[in-house]
């Protein structure tokens, strides 16, 4: 990949109330040239239409990353019954919508919680639909480890298309005895897009970059070899760091990313 360093992105939400074209203007001076999306409308502290986001950081000169989409009841996939059929159907439609407005990747969890028995045969059903929606549309949909890691695995090892591949999180792998670094090498070769940032190896805190436990040098040296195009971080402010001023925080986690890629 060249020129890594310079291609950095972040999540819209970065711990901070702001309307949310102000926090795509500061996104930009603080020096990003990648953004992800969550697909959902703003109402908090002005409605936006989700429709309008990409159309709005475009306007700023921002490249779109990737779109996460909700997670809400996500593990009905995996469960006969009326709500599997529900939740494919919303998701498919979150999809279309994504790809009508301008999208090229999509985030999903496969799974959400811990210890929970769900079907593999049902759940197979469930994404072999999605990844034919993908690939009639030709939206690539990328696949966020969490904590029910197996399941993900599942699902890569048995779906193959050039649609459906790896959203790699570093905060949820290096937790509670998540696969450190592992899981993201297994899939090096269908990483779509990462989430960045680091933990104190007990909680999801999604620090910025060198403040935790994740072993950077190890992760970003397998990101290197992939396709993955942007290291976009989706980071919040610690304690200490809810004080700075919204750009300081910006410029101080991209300083941080910085030097995990320079180490």
């Amino acid at each position: 990949m060249e020129n890594y360093m310079h291609n950095t992105g972040i999540f819209h939400w970065y711990g901070f109330v702001q309307p949310f074209e102000e926090r795509i203007k500061q996104i930009k001076e603080s020096g990003y040239n990648n953004i992800m999306l969550w697909w959902e409308d703003e109402v908090y502290p002005k409605f936006i239409d989700k429709k309008d986001f990409i159309k709005i950081i475009k306007s700023y000169d921002l490249n779109l990353d990737n779109v996460h989409l909700p997670f809400d009841n996500i593990n009905s996939l995996w469960l006969e019954g009326n709500d599997r059929h529900t939740k494919v159907d919303e998701i498919k439609r979150w999809m279309y919508e994504c790809r009508e407005y301008g999208t090229e990747t999509v985030v999903l969890h496969t799974t959400n919680g811990d210890n929970i028995a769900l079907s593999n045969s049902i759940g197979y059903k469930a994404f072999e639909e999605i990844t034919k929606e993908a690939e009639n549309i030709k939206l690539r949909v990328a696949l966020e480890n969490t904590q029910m890691m197996h399941f993900l695995d599942f699902i890569l090892h048995e779906i193959k298309s050039d649609y459906v591949g790896l959203c790699y999180d570093s905060s949820h792998d290096f937790i509670n005895g998540q696969s450190c670094g592992d899981i993201l090498d297994k899939w090096k070769d269908i990483l779509f897009c990462v989430h960045l940032s680091d933990c104190d190896g007990i909680n999801d805190k999604h620090w910025i970059p060198g403040k935790g436990i994740v072993d950077w040098g190890k992760i970003i040296n397998i990101i290197k070899t992939t396709n993955c195009n942007s290291f976009s971080m989706e980071t919040y402010p610690s304690d200490s760091e809810k004080e700075l001023k919204p750009n300081e925080f910006l410029i101080k986690a991209r300083n941080s990313l910085l030097k995990v890629l320079d180490s």
